[in-house]
């Protein structure tokens, strides 16, 4: 199955429309300057008061940044529950499959993210929230049912993008178990390289 030139134009819509920015780049308010992290999936978007929040259709989103990062935690009930460090030489790099128990629906997570040009205590602030359970279970059928067939990962793709539903779109992008196929590379490359344009 191709993905037709009107497909395109929706998807190329989503990333250029100022009301729906594809990547929100989450930024660590220094003295200095503001460090930007890229952040592709799951779907986030600024809000005021805090860098970025996402809602996730799926209880174990893949997380796909493009900087490489020092350091990455994440906490849950306001309590440090997993953390990963890189070096400059070896930093971390993404996409990583969600590293804990799945996200609860309705749950508050938070990300904590640190690029390899930010100093040691400055961190970019993303925070995840579980969809209704309604939603995530809804997700996790529709997962299941698509199996291993690229065009039914393609057409599912399409189908969030018509109906609105940005974060399940970039859910399914990115998930980890879609199949390898030409043209959803050809999305996910086309999604974090127009996304990440300044």
């Amino acid at each position: 199955m191709s993905l037709g030139p009107g497909r395109w134009l929706l998807l190329l819509t989503l990333v250029s429309l100022p009301g729906w920015p594809v990547i929100t780049r989450a930024a660590i308010h220094q003295q200095a300057a503001a460090v930007a992290v890229c952040v592709v999936a799951p779907r986030v978007e600024a809000v005021s008061g805090i860098d970025a929040l996402g809602v996730v259709p799926l209880p174990s989103p893949r997380l796909v940044i493009v900087e490489p990062l020092l350091e990455l935690r994440i906490e849950r009930q306001g309590k440090p529950t997993w953390q990963r460090r890189g070096s400059l030489d070896q930093p971390l790099s993404t996409p990583i499959d969600w590293p804990m128990s799945p996200i609860q629906p309705e749950e508050l997570v938070l990300l904590q993210l640190r690029p390899r040009d930010a100093p040691a205590d400055s961190f970019a602030h993303v925070h995840l929230a579980g969809a209704s359970r309604q939603r995530m279970e809804a997700a996790e059928q529709l997962v299941e049912a698509l199996g291993r067939s690229a065009a039914a990962w393609l057409r599912a793709f399409e189908a969030a993008l018509d109906s609105g539903d940005v974060p399940l779109a970039w859910a399914l992008l990115f998930h980890p178990e879609i199949p390898k196929a030409a043209e959803l590379t050809a999305l996910q490359e086309e999604v974090i390289r127009r996304g990440c344009l300044d």
